[in-house]
């Protein structure tokens, strides 16, 4: 049987020395499990008090599980936002994925001459490929 969710969560915290305590706010995984991965996803607001002075934000990824947990793509981003980021190759600087405002993937894969033969789109229902192309030279 396939786990419904995952058991991990995202504190945050809030720590103000004028206020002379921490507040939290815990962001517990929803949505479904695409490819072993979970969307945690939240709106992150400064609790009432804590708006003057010097405040710390504490980011505490949790995992109350047994197994291996990763947490990828931690994006920050105002309300009525939008955001895109882009992942490049370090050895050739070719776009690898970009990553919409929904935080889903577009994956792009290249042959041995660097030319563009697939591009993969992360959906609801898993990753599917929306192009692909051969090509080749002469000999």
């Amino acid at each position: 049987m396939q786990k419904k969710t995952y058991e991990s969560t995202i504190v945050v915290s809030f720590e103000s020395s004028s206020m002379g305590n921490t507040a939290e706010l815990v962001f517990p995984p929803s949505g479904e499990i695409i490819d072993g991965w979970q969307r945690i996803v939240g709106i992150l607001e400064v609790p009432s008090g804590y708006e003057d002075g010097v405040i710390v934000i504490k980011l505490n990824c949790k995992n109350r599980e047994r197994l291996d947990c990763f947490f990828d793509d931690i994006r920050f981003l105002p309300y009525n936002g939008n955001l895109k980021s882009f992942v490049y190759d370090s050895d050739n600087s070719k776009l690898m994925a970009e990553l919409d405002e929904n935080n889903y993937a577009t994956f792009y894969e290249y042959d041995q001459e660097g030319g563009l033969i697939r591009v993969k789109k992360e959906t609801e229902k898993g990753i599917m490929t929306i192009q692909e192309s051969r090509s080749s030279n002469a000999k």
